[in-house]
């Protein structure tokens, strides 16, 4: 095992693709693929790690820091080296990452059984999580909420006390890297943010009261560029999510969870990046 160079980046996103089944067929999903790959190694180096055998790399994990708050960014292993004990020693490495100054921990985790009894032993509480899939139905939408205004750049300081006290650090660097690939940003005054996400309805939601969350819910399905969006990682915390998607005709899939370790925040109203958390 050692540290993840520039160099291994497009070996990385070609096996990670794999690992997760992903399409990296389109050009413009291949690039974000990347570039999302790119974002943690640039934030922190330090973090990121990856596994060979011979000269081939099977395996990489990445974790970030954010003030007090450490979560993984990615774990993947090559499906040709799956269950041989790289992703084990992968985690154990990037648990090492920052541990003397983050005391709070989160994982946005697939369904894999392997990864979910991971995080279980390296000592993650599992909070299930639900996914919210299915035609869009755009009658149930409500007025938009005029309250509810598009965000920039010059808004990414204020949002930090939300992040806070919602995930114990704040999303402004991610916040950064989704506006570079065309994201929306919402605002609800101080009292809460989502990005909206191409393909997607919502990449992040943050939100100090079940009530502003649902606005901001309801907004990001009326932004949505697909009839098919997806929200993810609605634990069970969210009923105020839980509402909302059913009304739009939505139907939930138990699909992966949320792995928490110490005291994040509240962690409600919340919907989490699946990269950054």
């Amino acid at each position: 095992m050692r540290s993840f160079t520039d160099a291994d980046l497009s070996a990385v996103a070609t096996f990670g693709a794999a690992a997760f089944g992903f399409d990296t067929a389109d050009a413009s999903v291949a690039a974000r693929w990347r570039a999302r790959i790119a974002h943690p190694l640039s934030t922190d180096p330090e973090g990121a790690f990856v596994a060979e055998l011979g000269k081939d790399i099977v395996g990489v994990a990445m974790a970030v820091a954010r003030e007090r708050l450490w979560c993984l960014s990615l774990l993947a292993v090559a499906p040709s080296a799956q269950s041989g004990g790289a992703g084990r020693a992968l985690m154990e490495r990037a648990l090492t990452y920052a541990s003397t100054t983050t005391d709070a921990g989160l994982i946005p985790s697939s369904s894999d059984p392997r990864a979910l009894r991971l995080y279980a032993l390296s000592g993650f509480e599992l909070q299930p999580t639900f996914e919210a899939a299915g035609i869009l139905d755009r009658g149930a939408l409500p007025r938009p909420a005029g309250s509810i205004r598009a965000g920039a750049d010059g808004d990414l300081e204020g949002l930090e006390p939300i992040s806070r006290a919602v995930r114990g650090a704040p999303h402004t660097s991610e916040i950064e890297f989704a506006l570079g690939f065309g994201a929306r940003l919402l605002r609800l005054g101080d009292r809460g943010f989502a990005v909206v996400y191409p393909g997607h309805a919502v990449w992040l939601l943050a939100a100090l009261d079940d009530d502003a969350a649902s606005q901001l819910l309801w907004a990001s399905l009326a932004l949505a560029d697909t009839e098919r969006p997806a929200v993810r990682w609605i634990t069970g915390a969210q009923q105020w999510a839980i509402d909302v998607v059913v009304r739009a005709g939505l139907r939930l899939v138990p699909c992966g969870a949320l792995c928490v370790r110490g005291n994040p925040g509240t962690l409600a109203p919340y919907l989490p990046s699946a990269p950054f958390a």
